[in-house]
């Protein structure tokens, strides 16, 4: 089994809750925080007053108030970016320097490349018209112990109350079930990530963590490790070489020399 997160305070988390009653059948077992908990046969549905990027221990608070058990966290949200862009996106959560937004300094959360990488898929497959589907780099909280990742519709209220928006992301949290391949670190590219977005939907490759080129400056071989350790101890990682300078190419490279991980190009991978 596995949960979702949805909040009170998030417009297109309500959203995406509503398409998931509509799409299938649940039942009421429980409550968390005044709010009831519901479960179908691959899912429990827990709700909380929000905000989620501050949420932090809600897997621990869960299981010890409900009893129940658990795997993945599969966190239904608004997305919101100053180009007002509509998207759709798929992400990993943590902080490569200060926790300005949730969670802790310098400190990623357990993601579960294989479901997460797969999600992307399903979402491009389920997108609609207009929506850009993309990866977004690791950010933000809450801190959790459990494999985490967010599913996002950005970037405006008008796409957040979007019902389509809402039951493609609902119909493809529905249909997720985890593909295995290799997992790997993704580092370089804005926050959208773009080459690593196009590598995980041509490519048998499952991304976990990702470094995008702003925080090159602000990571070590001490975080890059954790990061991988946290993608199901992934022992390679794609560089998305383009736009990064020649100190921050050899920063990376160093790095990961020192850990231990192995840079690939897709080249080297094979096509889906």
């Amino acid at each position: 089994m596995d949960l979702i997160l949805t909040s009170q305070d998030d417009l297109a988390s309500l959203n995406i809750r509503e398409k998931l009653f509509s799409l299938d059948r649940w039942k009421k077992i429980g409550t968390f925080q005044n709010f009831p908990v519901y479960k179908n046969e691959k899912y429990y549905l827990v709700h909380i007053k929000g905000p989620k990027i501050y949420a932090e221990n809600v897997d621990r608070d869960i299981r010890e108030k409900l009893g129940i058990k658990f795997d993945n966290i599969v966190v239904a949200s608004k997305h919101r970016s100053e180009a007002e862009l509509k998207s759709l996106t798929v992400h990993p959560i943590g902080n490569w320097n200060k926790a300005e937004y949730g969670g802790r300094d310098r400190c990623v959360v357990i993601t579960n490349p294989h479901l997460m990488t797969q999600a992307l898929r399903i979402l491009k497959k389920n997108a609609i018209q207009g929506y850009a589907v993309s990866f977004e780099a690791t950010h933000h909280g809450p801190y959790l112990e459990t494999p985490t990742f967010f599913i996002e519709i950005g970037s405006t209220e008008e796409e957040w109350r979007d019902e389509k928006a809402g039951e493609a992301i609902a119909k493809t949290i529905l249909e997720l079930e985890e593909v295995r391949y290799t997992s790997a670190l993704g580092i370089g590219g804005g926050h959208y990530v773009p080459r690593i977005t196009d590598v995980a939907l041509e490519y048998r490759i499952s991304f976990g963590h990702m470094i995008p080129k702003y925080a090159i400056p602000n990571i070590d071989e001490e975080i890059v490790k954790r990061a991988c350790e946290k993608s199901d101890n992934c022992k390679i990682a794609y560089i998305h070489k383009k736009g990064l300078k020649g100190e921050e190419r050899r920063k990376i490279t160093t790095i990961l020399e020192n850990i231990g991980i192995k840079s690939v190009s897709s080249k080297e991978l094979e096509k889906l």
